[in-house]
């Protein structure tokens, strides 16, 4: 008796807080929200059409803030949202238009998104596009809630504004149909696919979630005869069915989902435990990949103090096919890195920048510094042309009567530079001066010839 009570006073009250619920909303003017959205009009598809354009330049360009842009000018949602009214009150006439304003909208949106990827010349596939074929259970029940709030605030009115934004940027109508239309722009079946695949995925979402809320707050069918009632049967059976339909391969995706996170994190504990030691190497990044052989390749970038064997490679491999329990194929990218702080180079050559006395006398110490530091500097971009050359110093005169600057500057390499070369440089220093100069090159070999060598052998042994 307790349980048959208490179940007696839950229904009751659930009765009284629907009947609450369904006294505060205007039925009048929701109804008309809900005839002006099927309307059909050049305005509603112009506006479509730039939607998506901007959709589809967004998931072109990788950009996750146009395509949020996309979304939010978007006004496929109110057909959505009026199809799942008719479905819940049995209106045939606002059904038919509200369908056929949503075919036409499909239709259309696939068409433009495919002939504009067809004629652009970026077509290639971004993670933005990746990240709308594949859909999975969660981007049901996503769609849900948010198709729950669009119909919550069409009823209530209120926060009307910031909630139906939220909700087109949450169910994300557009972008779909955008990336159905690129997989066929480029030829694709598995991304148009997919594409059009999530967004059926949010239309049935939201159309259930707006049958429960339109119902919570009175809009109820209007059942007076038995094939009324029959009818209403029928939609509900056929609706079930499709949700059920579309829930297996959703569920597939999830598990799919959830599998290659849980390999992604397995390989990272493994790679990590490997190559992850203490002032010696570290795991920089990874990549997994399946390859053809259903082998597991993985791409693997190290930074390292010293390089790593093959043999320790190999090894490295052994283990990990090991721990992840399946035949894997490593491939470890290394960086060479430094250990500590940088030293000095007791070897370098310094750049030792000359001028001639009898050049120096009469000039300002401003301007010897000027032009000291000027050509310190171009030196970097004279050796970005002569590389691996570098230069190992310079002599400056200044003509004191003309002004005139003559550089002499000393490059160690073998060979001598080219016309076309000593042109460049001399280019690079009249622009960094501003003013004209003459330029002249010294090579210095980089290899000292034997005899050198060997007075040089011998005046060592003497010293000792």
């Amino acid at each position: 008796m307790n349980g048959d009570h208490l179940a007696g006073r839950l229904k009751l009250t659930l009765r009284q807080w629907l009947e609450d619920s369904a006294s505060l909303v205007n039925h009048k003017a929701v109804i008309k929200d809900v005839y002006l959205a099927v309307d059909i009009s050049a305005g509603y598809f112009l506006m479509l059409t730039i939607a998506n354009l901007i959709a589809l330049l967004g998931l072109i360009t990788n950009s996750v803030a146009i395509i949020i842009g996309a979304m939010l000018i978007s006004p496929l949602m109110g057909p959505i949202l009026s199809s799942g009214f008719a479905f819940i009150t049995g209106d045939t006439t606002i059904g038919r238009k509200a369908l056929k304003k949503v075919a036409y909208s499909v239709g259309l949106t696939i068409l433009i998104s495919a002939l504009f990827t067809y004629l652009t010349p970026l077509q290639e596939v971004t993670g933005e596009i990746t990240a709308r074929t594949k859909p999975n259970l969660y981007d049901l029940i996503i769609a849900v809630l948010a198709g729950a709030a669009g119909a919550i605030a069409i009823c209530t009115r209120k926060n009307y504004i910031t909630t139906v934004t939220g909700v087109a940027i949450a169910t994300a109508v557009i972008p779909p149909l955008s990336v159905a239309g690129f997989g066929i722009g480029v030829w694709n079946p598995s991304i148009a696919f997919g594409g059009f695949f999530l967004f059926f995925t949010n239309f049935v979402a939201i159309i259930l979630a707006t049958c429960i809320v339109f119902y919570t707050y009175g809009f109820k069918p209007g059942i007076t005869t038995e094939i009324e009632k029959a009818r209403l049967k029928r939609r509900i059976y056929a609706f079930a069915t499709i949700l059920f339909v579309i829930s297996i391969p959703l569920l597939y995706t999830l598990k799919i989902s959830i599998m290659d996170v849980r390999l992604r994190n397995n390989v990272s504990s493994a790679l990590k435990l490997n190559f992850n030691r203490e002032k010696a190497s570290r795991l920089d990044s990874f990549a997994v990949l399946k390859g053809k052989d259903q082998v597991l390749e993985i791409n693997a970038e190290v930074n390292t103090v010293r390089y790593l064997k093959e043999s320790d490679i190999k090894w490295i491999e052994k283990n990990l096919a090991e721990y992840l329990r399946q035949d894997i194929r490593l491939n470890v990218e290394q960086v060479l890195v430094r250990s500590g702080g940088l030293k000095e180079e007791s070897g370098k050559p310094a750049i030792a920048p000359v001028i001639p006395p009898k050049a120096r006398e009469g000039i300002p110490r401003s301007s010897v510094e000027t032009v000291l530091t000027t050509i310190k500097s171009a030196s970097e971009k004279v050796e970005r042309i002569i590389e691996p050359s570098k230069v190992s110093g310079f002599h400056i005169g200044i003509d004191d009567d003309t002004s005139a600057v003559s550089v002499i500057m000393k490059i160690k390499r073998d060979k001598s530079l080219s016309d076309e070369q000593t042109k460049w440089l001399k280019q690079i220093l009249s622009d960094e001066l501003k003013i004209s100069l003459d330029l002249k090159i010294e090579t210095v070999p980089l290899k000292e010839n034997t005899t050198e060598l060997v007075k040089k052998k011998k005046k060592q042994k003497r010293i000792k």
